[in-house]
């Protein structure tokens, strides 16, 4: 077993069932994924007792790497298996935040700063999944942010952790993605990596996201007609 036998089931297009047939019936998939990330057990064993959710948390991220194989079919395959990985690294660190609080009356699951957790775990194993450096801190960046977008709002927000859509938001994004790499080109992705999350969460929860994300792309096509 080795990484080029991960990458077959990570991007293949029944994700969810192949890496389960793997997982539970191989035991050499398993030892050999364990070695690389023994978080991928307490991610299954992790419920997520909330609405915006309706997976555990290993099977919430394996729906997103299908969602995210879905957005990638004409992309370059570095950047197919870049955009993969970060899926599937995206809430890895979601078991070691958990808490349990009540709100609106209900006792629910959540797991602040977990994309903070993610990224560690992706500096940690980036070259053990077989990429560069250059390609680690992409990795690394993309699990950090991929949750800019819970904060990102169409309207004016009056709540002051809300921010609302704008050019000028979406380019103070891209510049800071530029620490890494193409910060207009990784803009694009971590839209990607956000819509491939919501479509793995409760559909019921998600309409507002999904369309925001439908509007920063346009705000990208604009600026890319801008440029020419």
């Amino acid at each position: 077993m080795n990484i080029e036998n991960l990458d077959n089931i990570l991007l293949s297009n029944n994700v969810v069932e192949s890496f389960h047939e793997h997982y539970d019936n191989n035991k050499v998939f398993k030892t050999f994924i364990n070695k690389i990330l023994p978080e991928i057990e307490d991610c299954k064993n992790q419920v997520q007792n909330n609405p915006w959710h309706k997976y555990n948390v290993l099977d919430h991220i394996l729906h997103s790497v299908e969602e995210m194989n879905k957005q990638t079919t004409n992309l370059p395959e570095n950047d197919r298996r870049l955009l993969a990985y970060t899926m599937l690294l995206h809430d890895i660190g979601k078991p070691a935040c958990h808490i349990q609080r009540m709100k609106d009356g209900k006792m629910i699951d959540s797991f602040f700063n977990h994309n903070l957790e993610s990224e560690r775990v992706a500096n940690r194993v980036y070259s053990a999944l077989g990429f560069s450096e250059e390609d680690g801190k992409i990795l690394a960046k993309l699990v950090r942010d991929h949750d800019i977008f819970m904060n990102i709002k169409l309207f004016n927000p009056k709540n002051p952790y809300w921010k609302q859509l704008t050019p000028e938001l979406v380019q103070s994004h891209i510049d800071d993605l530029s620490a890494v790499g193409d910060g207009g080109k990784l803009m694009r992705y971590l839209v990607k990596v956000g819509r491939a999350d919501n479509l793995a969460q409760n559909e019921k929860m998600t309409k507002e996201s999904l369309d925001m994300l439908q509007v920063f792309d346009k705000i990208l096509d604009d600026k890319e007609l801008q440029k020419q």
